[in-house]
């Protein structure tokens, strides 16, 4: 008879070869929604990074003939982002993480090879990696888990914004105190602030928030990634809260569809205060804070590529961390354009859709996801607890950004 250890065995060794099956397979259905966290929960309001693990497709993978994962140049056709000139020019964006990815430098250089990815003009797209005070040693630890979301917001800002500079600024943990301190260097050395984990919410995280207030700079936060949970920092007043899609494309690289992404985190918060600009957006029966904001691609069945050299080579990722990142990249692009910061973001992402759903200013710069949803919520017409706004049509919203900010 097998013993509860020994069933614990099997039940570990089935786990190992699923997978190890997966970490060697190169095509997977696009419907399935089949992953694992970069970093699994340890405990409630633990902070963790909100990247997903599709799939380990190794060193010798090529992504060209890899149909399933989703490429820099189809996320800019997608979103219209290849449409719009500027490329991030003269933009800064600080990526806060925790721990250490040593050969970060060296994986965002493979990945921008793979893909063609470069700034047309010399001197910009610069990437420099330091500590949670602003130093180039000592760095914190390296984490295998972090790695992963490290390599994926690096690799996936260059991919939106390749002329935007990125500061990449390593907290010691993942305690809030930590990233916190991390996060108000960020801000002194960038106009994007883009943070892609969180925790569970709680009464002290108020006293953080005016950490999220920095003349000319956007801080932007991933929702989360259980579903109909609300997040922070994602939930604060001053933060740009990012939810995740399912992106389906056709053949010639249009959209075919996109749908809430059933992980993507969003709901009312318990701790937050209203804020003005979501009068008229959000339900009436939620009277505080409520998220996400805007969506971008980070569900399951739409992951994109990522290189993790002391892992192995590349994987497909996914998650709101990727949605944030690409968020963060679009938001360098409007910064850069218009030559200066913006001052307030937040609030013109929903001037931007003012008479949603039906108004032509709403359907010329957001991409209403009206199908899919998670546990609690369904992505309805308008704005809702998935996708928020939506998704944006880029070569239609940064324009609209640059006019507001006038």
């Amino acid at each position: 008879m097998c013993t509860s250890t020994c069933r614990r065995c099997l039940i570990y060794w089935a786990a190992l070869f699923a997978v190890s099956v997966l970490s060697y397979g190169q095509v997977f259905s696009q419907g399935d929604d089949n992953g694992y966290p970069a970093v699994p929960s340890a405990g409630h309001g633990e902070i963790r990074p909100h990247a997903w693990i599709r799939a380990r497709l190794g060193r010798n993978a090529q992504p060209n003939q890899i149909t399933t994962v989703l490429a820099p140049s189809q996320i800019a056709e997608a979103y219209g982002i290849n449409l719009v000139p500027g490329y991030g020019l003269g933009a800064t964006v600080a990526i806060v993480d925790a721990y250490d990815s040593p050969n970060v430098a060296s994986d965002l250089a493979t990945f921008s090879s793979q893909f063609g990815i470069s700034c047309p003009t010399p001197g910009y797209g610069t990437f420099t990696k330091v500590n949670q005070k602003g130093q180039a040693s000592p760095l914190p630890q390296r984490n295998s888990g972090w790695e992963v979301e490290i390599n994926l917001d690096t690799q996936w800002v260059h991919a939106v914004a390749p002329c935007a500079n990125i500061v990449l600024v390593e907290a010691n943990s993942s305690s809030t105190s930590d990233l916190m301190t991390a996060v108000k260097y960020a801000a002194t050395v960038a106009s994007v602030v883009s943070m892609s984990w969180g925790g569970s919410e709680s009464r002290g995280q108020t006293s953080y928030d005016s950490d999220f207030v920095a003349n000319g700079v956007t801080f932007l936060a991933s929702s989360g990634d259980t579903g109909s949970v609300v997040e922070w920092p994602s939930s604060s007043p001053h933060v740009i809260a990012v939810g995740g899609t399912n992106l389906t494309l056709n053949s010639n690289g249009t959209v075919a569809s996109e749908t809430a992404w059933s992980g993507s985190g969003g709901g009312c918060s318990s701790v937050e205060p209203a804020i003005p600009a979501q009068k008229g957006f959000v339900p009436s029966n939620c009277s505080r804070r409520a998220t996400p904001d805007v969506a971008m691609d980070g569900g399951g069945s739409s992951p994109v590529f990522v290189y993790v050299s002391l892992q192995g080579g590349w994987y497909a990722v996914y998650g709101t961390s990727l949605s944030v990142q690409l968020w963060a990249g679009v938001i360098a692009i409007a910064d850069g354009l218009r030559g200066t910061p913006l001052k307030a973001s937040l609030s013109d992402l929903y001037a931007d859709a003012a008479g949603a759903p039906s108004s032509a200013l709403y359907i010329d710069n957001y991409r209403d996801i009206v199908s899919g949803g998670t546990r609690k919520f369904s992505s309805t017409p308008g704005w809702d607890f998935v996708t928020g706004l939506g998704s944006p049509l880029v070569n239609s919203l940064v324009p609209s950004y640059l006019v507001a900010q006038q």
